[in-house]
């Protein structure tokens, strides 16, 4: 009796003599399947492609990001498109992401409760008196972060990109 099930990449067959197992593709290569947070821009309105932080899918306001009628955040100039960890009392990871939009120059400073990745800088653009908002993608993938506080001393936030 077979122990083994033939799957998606490989094959196997069994018989009086042996068997053999075809592993020609052992992973499905197709990246359509994966979801990953990617920024993107139409008009005032910027949204953010379904992926997770700590495994958790994040919101825009109060809406997961993967909801039927994806939810959109309005920038107003340039500044950044941020994905938010919170810190939660016992728990290691942080469980609650926000996706935000934050103008300036800059990314907020991480603090005891609260740090910031960018996903992507909004742009102001001039062309013939038309200002156009644009859109530098930083980083696209799942991420992870993690937060570590030892005694009275400021919180140190670790962001990595999957």
């Amino acid at each position: 009796m077979s122990k083994i099930q033939p799957g998606s990449g490989y094959g196997f067959t069994s018989g009086g003599y042996g068997f053999t197992l075809n592993v020609d593709t052992p992973f499905n290569d197709d990246t359509t399947e994966r979801t990953f947070l990617v920024a993107s821009i139409s008009g005032d309105k910027v949204s953010v492609s379904p992926g997770t932080i700590n495994r958790y899918i994040p919101k825009i306001g109060t809406t997961f990001i993967d909801a039927a009628t994806p939810p959109t955040i309005t920038v107003t100039g340039p500044g950044y498109v941020l994905a938010k960890a919170t810190y939660e009392v016992n728990t290691f990871f942080p469980r609650t992401a926000t996706i935000v939009y934050e103008t300036g120059s800059t990314v907020p400073a991480d603090t005891n409760t609260d740090s910031y990745y960018p996903l992507a800088r909004v742009n102001e653009v001039s062309v013939g008196g038309t200002t156009t908002l644009t859109l530098n993608v930083l980083s696209t993938g799942n991420l992870i972060v993690n937060r570590l506080k030892a005694g009275n001393n400021i919180a140190t936030w670790w962001w990595s990109p999957l």
